[in-house]
């Protein structure tokens, strides 16, 4: 609600401006009260008054709109150069009229007496407002002439290319705040926005400001559940706090190589199915994704690491005593005998799964050697596992990906730089889980009304989220969007070849911040198009007669931005590229350069500190040699 007080002060500005100007109008060189105007009304100075209302109208109108901004600060903008401009011609057809008609050149303080003229000199009152009539319809014809010249087809013959302006950020709807909005920028001192379920793709090199101008505005603005991969923990640190406390939400920090084990925990196994026929298609994705098949080697050998993972995770589920988690299967196929081990299960036991035994006797029927090869090839996926912090973090899940869209749920996935290569294996397996999840089943508004935002940084430096590529078009359907943000478009052409790839380039909106690749700022000045512009070639050749002079003029594509100009863009701006619109130059949204937004801080939530359980390496002294002996005969 307005402050009474300051509205009653504005409007006795306001009169008190409006009075002054109906004063110095009548050719009287005094202050004013507010008051005056009931003084000169009643004298019948009701021009002088109509033209001092509609002078203060402006100016109270321009100063509002640059105190609203965004587009109002635009118009205010337009309005304050379009009112400059017409008080600079007027003073320019006052200087010609005192040139030609008094002989001499007045300063702008003569105006004053230009007033009384009005009164006093008819004639050269008329011959004044002639000479400004001249000068204002010569202005009004140049500005024409310079339209039609910059209208004509010939100067967007090979290209048209621009910023938007004001009415054109506008009409893309950049300045329109939603509910399911994500902050992108800003522009005349207003947040830029991106709406509904469409993704963002960011381009942004280490230390541009992406954490600053997307990461953590977005974390403290988007209201509805939040998955984000959160390099060095700087979002969980700041936003966590106000999202519990403020929005409600449920905070988890999972960063699994965390050197204090301060993180909570998440078990990539606790989302296989208790069906028996279900989870053995769980069984088969996690296993996927763990065990790719490599394209440049024999996919013999990751074919029967996943028939292994089966018999191993098959094993656990229906081991009530062993815990079920990537960390007991690193240990469960470390031990001293494994093939002893597993052929003494298949022969002594009849009541674990079918697919177990089925699975399990496919690996013992190979010859030793193989068999070798395959637990080598096997155990390197899961040397991660070897680190005890990795596998306390991973040993039980503390949140459930299936909440997500039922309640307000944040999850912050935790790590270094240092830790990123060794961990990327196992962040690639959250977010296909993640995606695959989601995608299951259609959303019920009334179960799960909560959309979901998946910010995921370094995205370029995971493994293939295969899921993601082949579902992002897709997302909007289960009320899911992600911002993908990547250091360098060639980092992603190593997990997927350049057709793959463009599920993710040919994402809709696009924010590129300054980079030091000339590949990228190549493909980002392609993105923003050319502009036609005139050029002029001549030439002087000397003759016996004098010189000869040829000119000839022609049109030419140059881009908008060179790559070199994008390499050098200041650090806090960034250029935004949206399918269908023209690209917006604007700046960072930086967090604690905003006012309302640095008092949001509230710190960081608790996290749990995680024990290590020492699992001492048993070494069995027997099993029955017979029976592998069988086996191989």
């Amino acid at each position: 609600m307005r402050n009474p007080g300051i509205v009653a002060i504005a409007l006795i500005c306001g009169l008190a401006v409006t009075s002054q100007i109906a004063v110095l109008l009548t050719g009287i060189a005094q202050w004013a009260s507010p008051l005056a105007l009931v003084d000169l009304l009643r004298h019948g100075f009701y021009w002088e008054t109509a033209i001092a209302g509609c002078v203060t109208a402006l100016l109270v109108s321009c100063v509002v709109g640059f105190l609203k901004q965004g587009f109002y600060r635009y118009l205010s903008l337009l309005c304050s150069s379009s009112l400059l401009s017409g008080l600079a011609v007027f003073l320019l057809g006052f200087e010609l009229y005192s040139y030609i008609f008094l002989g001499f050149v007045q300063s702008p303080s003569g105006l004053m007496e230009l007033v009384s003229l009005h009164y006093q000199e008819p004639d050269l009152w008329h011959r004044f407002l002639t000479v400004e009539g001249i000068v204002f319809l010569m202005t009004f014809l140049a500005i024409v002439i310079y339209l039609f010249h910059w209208l004509r087809p010939d100067n967007k013959a090979l290209g048209n290319a621009h910023f938007s302006n004001g009415f054109e950020t506008k009409r893309a709807g950049f300045f329109e705040r939603q509910e399911q909005s994500i902050i992108i920028g800003k522009k005349y001192a207003a947040p830029l926005y991106s709406h509904g379920f469409e993704h963002v793709l960011v381009f942004a090199p280490t230390g541009s400001g992406k954490t600053r101008s997307i990461g953590i505005p977005n974390l403290f603005h988007y209201p509805f559940s939040v998955v984000c991969n959160d390099v060095k923990l700087t979002l969980f640190k700041t936003t966590s706090g106000y999202r519990e406390s403020v929005l409600g939400h449920r905070c988890f920090c999972w960063a699994p190589a965390d050197e204090n084990r301060l993180t909570h925990c998440y078990n990539p196994l606790s989302l296989i199915s208790d069906d028996k026929i279900q989870r053995l298609t769980d069984i088969q994705r996690i296993a996927h994704i763990l065990m790719p098949d490599n394209k440049k080697s024999d996919p013999i050998w990751q074919q029967a690491s996943r028939k292994l993972f089966k018999v191993a995770v098959l094993y656990l589920l229906d081991t009530p005593d062993r815990p079920i988690s990537l960390g007991e299967i690193n240990r469960l196929v470390k031990q001293a005998g494994f093939d002893d081990w597993l052929a003494s299960v298949l022969e002594e036991t009849e009541h674990l799964d079918p697919e177990f035994y089925r699975n399990g006797y496919s690996y013992l029927n190979n010859h030793e050697k193989t068999r070798s090869s395959i637990l080598e090839t096997f155990s390197g996926y899961f040397e991660l596992f070897d680190d005890p912090t990795i596998d306390a973090a991973t040993a039980r899940s503390d949140f459930d990906l299936r909440q997500l869209r039922r309640e307000k749920i944040t999850i912050y996935i935790g790590f270094t730089d240092d830790d990123m290569e060794r961990l990327s294996p196992l962040l690639t397996l959250f977010w296909q889980q993640l995606i695959s999840v989601m995608i299951k089943n259609l959303p019920d508004p009334v179960e799960e009304p909560y959309p979901l935002l998946c910010l995921i940084d370094e995205f370029s430096s995971l493994g293939r989220i295969e899921r993601l590529r082949r579902s992002l078009k897709l997302l909007r359907e289960y009320r899911v969007r992600c911002v993908l943000i990547m250091q360098y478009i060639a980092q992603t052409y190593e997990q997927y070849t350049h057709d793959e790839a463009k599920a993710f380039t040919n994402i809709k909106t696009k924010i590129a911040f300054a980079t030091e690749d000339i590949h990228d700022a190549e493909y980002v000045s392609k993105l923003l198009g050319t502009r036609t512009v005139k050029v002029s070639a001549g030439s002087t050749s000397t003759q016996t007669q004098g010189y000869s002079e040829s000119k000839s003029y022609n049109y030419q594509a140059i881009p908008l931005l060179r790559p070199d100009e994008i390499m050098r863009l200041p650090e806090d701006q960034t250029l935004i590229m949206r399918t269908g619109h023209t690209p917006v130059k604007a700046a960072q949204m930086i967090w604690y350069q905003d006012s309302e937004m640095k008092r949001l801080t509230c710190g960081a939530t608790p996290v749990p500190q995680q024990s290590i359980q020492h699992h001492p390496f048993i070494h069995h002294k027997s099993f029955k040699p017979s029976l592998l002996e069988v086996l191989e005969t």
